[in-house]
């Protein structure tokens, strides 16, 4: 009984750092969106776009340049701002980005890269965010497919 009264204030403190912790463990809201649903856009590569199809989108669209090399971009539209992919995920330019109230069109020389940070963006939260492509058949088959003969 003595140990309990020398020690009332570490247990006060223990009880409710076990209580703020259990607290938030058992939340089941650890991520801002769910992962399949921001998943879904890519797999059905609703998320992609080409440039006529960016013209039609409502609202002041952001066009996102994430290649160093600004030429290609210049090609398409005049009015991207040149952020690195780099450090597009810096406090300011996510805080740019999320503060938008059009859709963000990020376009990039290179697929994959744009890609990458369309699905980082997307886990932080940021919502109606594109990639802008040249074609819109981007995984069309070259070839035709033919099984292998050889153990037959």
């Amino acid at each position: 009984m003595e140990l309990i009264k020398k020690n009332k204030v570490v247990i006060a403190i223990f009880l409710i750092l076990l209580v703020l912790i259990l607290i938030r463990s058992s939340g089941l809201n650890h991520f801002k969106n769910d992962a399949k649903k921001w998943a879904e856009p890519s797999l059905k590569q609703s998320n992609r776009i080409t440039l006529d199809q960016a013209g039609s989108l409502s609202g002041k669209s952001l066009i996102i340049n994430l290649d160093k090399d600004v030429s290609g971009i210049r090609e398409l539209t005049s009015d991207a701002q040149n952020i690195p992919a780099d450090s597009v995920l810096s406090k300011k330019h996510v805080t740019t980005i999320m503060k938008h109230d059009g859709p963000v069109v990020l376009f990039s020389s290179e697929p994959g890269l744009s890609a990458r940070i369309w699905m980082i963006l997307s886990q932080m939260g940021c919502m109606n965010i594109y990639i802008l492509t040249n074609n819109a058949d981007n995984e069309v088959f070259k070839y035709k497919f033919r099984p292998d003969t050889l153990f037959n």
